[in-house]
């Protein structure tokens, strides 16, 4: 029993100590001049550190032959597990190997992390190999040899050093159940570390701590980023093709025009403090001023009644994922995957943070949970936050929930925030995500004692109030820009394929609000970001799914959501619910919305196969 613990432990060891001491310190030294600063020991710390992380992912997967290998040698009489070892760490090394050196040198290219798309390219060498010169193809094969010797021996040594002289052996049922026992523990902890303990598996993100995206791309462990793309490399190219390229792309301007100033000014400053809100399941339903039920958001209608509110919006998805593009990216979800999952296409999105830090603004993304799911740090960071704040970052002992700290403590550390950034004279963005509205629905309120559904948004609205009525009291109001709208509708009580579903509100408020509006035109939530930098002056030519509804463009008013497989497009004459699978509408058909939905789709697929 013993002797078995050991070579796990040994054996671990020495896969964490290759990926720590070998492949991540080459990956550096190889991509260095791809850093855009300078590369510190406190620096090489944190890539280290947070390398780890996917590391143990790694390693994990990497252990689990051996265990089982060295479990079966302890109960037959032929000592089998030296030989087999030796074969392991061969096919071992040959696949570790490759893996590295190949990410190290593809890296310059790519500029993202070895993942599945490398494999089309096995098909066709001569492909592969026609963007580089004779010498870097012999170089690169020489270094690639070397590297796959090196760790296959490196591997190697660790078999030796795990296995030990003598082989070993569950003597008597006392060893025998003890022996049982350890191997059922160490798969256990092997799958915690693969999956993690939080309520979303592991994912790339775990590895993402920084603004500057090659700092990131040093910590993640390339093994890691090629096993988790196989399981995202969803079908893009050529998905719901129906009509021909010159049709498809000469309508689809139609439905989103280009560039274009508004008309109508809502704002009395071009460069305002923004706090963009992103309020988890903000339905419409909950808000008595759309129609929706009666007292849960007194805040929403009262505020709604001091800003500019937006009466028909849609959200575009029905996840956290594809709300957070649409807003923040301007980006229409796809009712077949979610692009914030293909990390290397992350880049080539719009980036409405990244506007503002472009015009010198401290940038800032909020959560109090955890920010590794949904990949939320990896893509807060590459859309132009300096700085992201999870439930880690926050003080110690605020009172929590299953997903993280109560919104109402986090609103108290965004005014002290903003009190400390206004003092310094910084001009800033934050975005902040809520996440009390969310299932189990538990939170420190009782207002609503018999629907705790409406009971958890009516706290995040008294916190969202308190801290209106905190702000307003300071000189930060004046210059402020406060942003309140949801990442999509509420998962329970309407089916993701209705109108009710998709409906949320979109409130702007703040000391640099002009005038009181109520604007009911019909919009999508991938809108928001044009329509708030067209107001400022900004250009959003690269946003091309988001419109600005106040400009003298905007002639045909629409929306369009989409849900698994299947979409919905809503305009003044109504909306239609179109299944993709069964190729019917399942609500309200009418050809000429399926039309234009399909339009949109095709085209959102042809835009993303080539981000």
């Amino acid at each position: 029993m013993t002797q078995l613990i050991l070579f796990i432990v040994i054996y671990f060891a020495g896969c964490l100590a290759y990926f720590q001491l070998i492949q991540r310190p080459l990956f550096i030294a190889y991509n260095r001049k791809e850093s855009t600063r300078p590369i510190t020991i406190r620096e090489m710390w944190s890539i280290a550190r947070y390398g780890f992380k996917s590391d143990i992912i790694v390693c994990s997967y990497l252990t689990a032959i051996p265990l089982i290998a060295a479990t079966v040698q302890a109960f037959v009489s032929t000592a089998f597990l030296h030989e087999f070892m030796v074969a392991y760490s061969i096919v071992t090394g040959i696949v570790i190997g490759t893996g590295t050196m190949v990410d190290i040198a593809l890296y310059p290219f790519w500029k993202f992390k070895l993942d599945a798309c490398v494999l089309p390219y096995l098909k066709s060498i001569k492909g592969a190999t026609a963007s580089v010169s004779t010498t870097f193809i012999i170089v690169s094969l020489a270094a690639l040899i070397v590297g796959i010797v090196f760790t296959a021996g490196w591997f190697e040594a660790t078999s030796l050093m795990a296995v030990g002289p003598e082989p070993f052996r569950a003597h008597g049922p006392v060893e025998i159940a003890m022996t049982i026992a350890v191997f059922i523990i160490a798969v256990g902890l092997l799958f915690m570390m693969i999956r993690g303990l939080g309520r979303r598996p592991n994912n790339p993100s775990i590895s993402f701590y920084s603004n500057n995206l090659f700092f990131n791309h040093c910590a993640l462990n390339p093994i890691y980023a090629f096993i988790y793309s196989l399981s995202v490399s969803d079908k893009i190219e050529g998905a719901f093709r129906e009509f021909d390229d010159e049709t498809c792309h000469r309508e689809f301007a139609e439905l989103y025009p280009g560039d274009t100033q508004p008309t109508d000014k809502l704002f009395n400053t071009d460069r305002p403090n923004i706090l963009f809100i992103i309020w988890e399941s903000l339905s419409a339903r909950f808000v008595e001023e759309l129609g929706g039920q009666k007292d849960v958001t007194p805040n929403i209608n009262r505020l709604s009644r001091e800003g500019i509110f937006f009466t028909h919006v849609d959200c575009n998805s029905f996840r956290t994922d594809r709300g957070l593009v649409a807003l923040l990216s301007g980006y229409l979800a796809q009712p077949t995957t979610s692009v914030i999952r293909m990390t290397k296409k992350l880049p080539n999105l719009p980036a409405f943070p990244r506007k503002f830090k472009d015009e010198g603004y401290v940038t800032t993304a909020v959560h109090g949970g955890d920010l590794s799911i949904f990949h939320k740090a990896e893509y807060y960071l590459t859309v132009g936050h300096d700085h992201i704040v999870g439930d880690k970052d926050l003080p110690k002992g605020l009172a929590s929930g299953k997903w993280g700290i109560h919104d109402g403590e986090v609103m108290d550390w965004l005014y002290e925030d903003i009190m400390a950034k206004t003092a310094k004279g910084e001009r800033w963005y934050t975005t902040f995500q809520t996440l009390s509205s969310h299932e189990p629905w538990t939170v420190p309120y009782d207002r609503i004692k018999d629907d705790e559904i409406a009971n958890s948004f009516a706290y995040v609205d008294d916190a969202l109030g308190r801290l209106m009525e905190r702000l307003k009291k300071t000189p930060a109001w004046k210059d402020m820009l406060i942003v309140v709208t949801g990442d999509h509708g509420c998962n329970t009580g309407h089916f993701l394929a209705t109108d009710k579903y998709a409906h949320i509100p979109l409130l702007i408020i703040g000391g640099a609000v002009k005038e009181l509006r109520r604007i009911d035109t019909i919009m999508s939530q991938s809108d928001t970001a044009a329509t708030i930098l067209g107001q400022l002056g900004i250009s959003h030519d690269e946003f091309i799914f988001s419109r600005d509804v106040m400009a003298d463009s905007y002639k045909y008013p629409f929306s369009f959501h989409t849900f698994v497989n299947g979409f919905m497009f809503r305009d003044a004459t109504g909306y239609t619910v179109y299944d993709n699978v069964s190729s019917t509408a399942t609500d309200s058909p009418d050809p000429t919305r399926e039309h234009k939905g399909k339009i949109i789709l095709q085209y959102l697929y042809e835009d993303l196969a080539k981000r």
